[in-house]
């Protein structure tokens, strides 16, 4: 409505600096960004119905790559039985160095990156389940794994307030200490800014340009509500799932042997890729309804 004001004070006063292009009240020529509607039904089922679909991909992807890192999880010494407290740090390599765990992440991420590109390749692109498709590396690859680490630590700013807050010296002037916590406090709402952006993901895995994020965001308005819902389902199914495994895998830790080790690991990383591939799913999803949908609407 106010470009349309404008459009027409312009036309009004067409001689003034201020109304012709690249002036301050000069109307936005861009096209408007249609709006589009998430079924929020389609985007809490789907993601799980294309694992179910497709659980023959799914495993000839997730098989070999939770072979490799929990081979390097031993090697590294971040095991999954690790993380158990009563552990008898004499049966089993674990260690505390952040350098190490920095490498194990890494490691992590590179493959189950390479899970995720052929799976959307596979599942969402032309690509068939073949030697030469599994066998494709290109810039794709080294993009999306980038992609996941910066999304990865973006997503850590959380912790990273709790932290500053905890350690923090309370200041007696309470202005300063209000700005401090206003400040420290944005890394809790930057996880859920970021669910308004993961869209950018789908060019990614496509190789093709990415959007600016002011259109991704346009695109994404007052469709908040379901993809909170949708990342919400797959949450609470990873605490299921990770709560089963922590309870089910603690008799382990009393006799650890080498197959003990790994089948633990094994297991646990099976899952990772399996919560992975469902978040993917929907970001997959996502760049379907909001750009698909809407360049064959142009057509």
């Amino acid at each position: 409505m106010l470009n349309k004001i404008l459009t027409k004070l312009q036309e009004k006063y067409k001689n003034s600096s201020l109304f012709q292009e690249g002036g301050f009240l000069a109307p936005d020529t861009q096209e408007e960004v249609k709006k589009i509607k998430l079924p929020i039904i389609k985007l809490m089922c789907t993601p799980f119905n294309q694992i179910l679909d497709h659980a023959k991909v799914f495993f000839i992807l997730t098989i070999p790559a939770a072979a490799i890192i929990s081979l390097f999880s031993d090697i590294i010494g971040f095991n999954y039985l690790c993380i158990y407290p009563q552990i008898d740090k004499t049966m089993i390599n674990c260690s505390n160095s952040v350098w190490g765990y920095m490498l194990y992440c890494l490691i992590k991420i590179f493959v189950i990156g390479y899970v995720g590109l052929k799976w959307s390749e596979i599942i969402y692109g032309e690509s068939s389940l073949s030697r030469e498709t599994l066998k494709k590396f290109d810039k794709k690859y080294i993009n999306f794994c980038l992609f996941i680490l910066g999304f990865y630590m973006l997503n850590m700013t959380p912790f990273l307030s709790a932290w500053l807050l905890y350690m923090r010296t309370p200041n007696p002037n309470w202005q300063i200490e209000l700005i401090f916590f206003s400040f420290a406090s944005l890394g809790f709402i930057l996880p859920f800014l970021l669910l308004r952006i993961y869209a950018i993901l789908g060019f990614v895995l496509r190789g093709q340009k990415i959007p600016s994020l002011k259109n991704v965001w346009q695109k994404t308005s007052g469709n908040m509500v379901p993809i909170l819902f949708s990342v919400m389902i797959i949450f609470i199914m990873s605490l299921f799932i990770f709560g089963n495994l922590y309870s089910n895998f603690k008799p382990l830790i009393s006799d650890i042997r080498f197959y003990t080790k790994f089948i633990s690991e094994f297991i646990y990383t099976i899952f990772v890729q399996f919560i992975f591939l469902v978040f993917l799913n929907n970001i997959n999803l996502q760049y379907q309804i909001f750009y698909e949908s809407s360049t064959e609407d142009k057509k």
